[in-house]
């Protein structure tokens, strides 16, 4: 009876142990499956499109303009105030993908509070600071628009710093903007 006992354990513990050796590989194809497409969406060359001229985007103003795809919508703003990776004289420009980072729903600038807010969940983002959540469901901050402002003063997209809501890649299955 003793040894029998001692076998239902052994065979328990090496079911737990290949239970969880089998859980452990699935997390890790996820996580290295979750990893190729991030670095397959910053790997790509990103198109160069002019959105604005500093001289036309007043503080308070915004800009809405597709990239790096067509149907990709994107906001560009200026907020009147220096913020980290703003550009400009005066570093307050900015932009950021209007879909949320919960469910893919349109965001919108509220005027009155300066802060970006999900239409369907009401998730807030803060664009003074790299459009990090500031309440709501959504799981990280909004995907920020690299730009650039050349001598004359015209602001271009140049790229994307994170992955936009339900892509695996943000250059592939799309027409690109022009």
């Amino acid at each position: 009876m003793e040894e029998t006992k001692l076998q239902h354990e052994e065979e328990v513990t090496r079911r737990s142990l290949l239970k969880t050796a089998c859980i452990a590989g699935a997390g890790a194809a996820v996580l290295i499956s979750g990893l190729k497409g991030k670095a397959e969406a910053s790997g790509g060359t990103y198109p160069q499109i002019k959105i604005s001229n500093v001289k036309d985007l007043k503080p308070g103003k915004t800009v809405k303009f597709d990239y790096p795809l067509v149907g990709r919508k994107n906001i560009l703003m200026n907020l009147g105030c220096s913020v980290e990776e703003g550009v400009g004289a005066d570093k307050s420009v900015v932009a950021y993908s209007m879909f949320c980072t919960h469910l893919g729903c349109g965001v919108e600038l509220d005027k009155e509070s300066g802060l970006l807010v999900c239409e369907c969940h009401q998730t807030v983002y803060d664009p003074k600071h790299n459009g990090r959540v500031i309440e709501g469901p959504a799981p990280c901050s909004l995907p920020m628009i690299s730009l650039e402002v050349d001598k004359s003063g015209d602001i271009y997209a140049v790229g994307v710093a994170g992955l936009i809501y339900g892509l695996r890649n943000n250059l592939l299955d799309g027409e690109g903007v022009k």
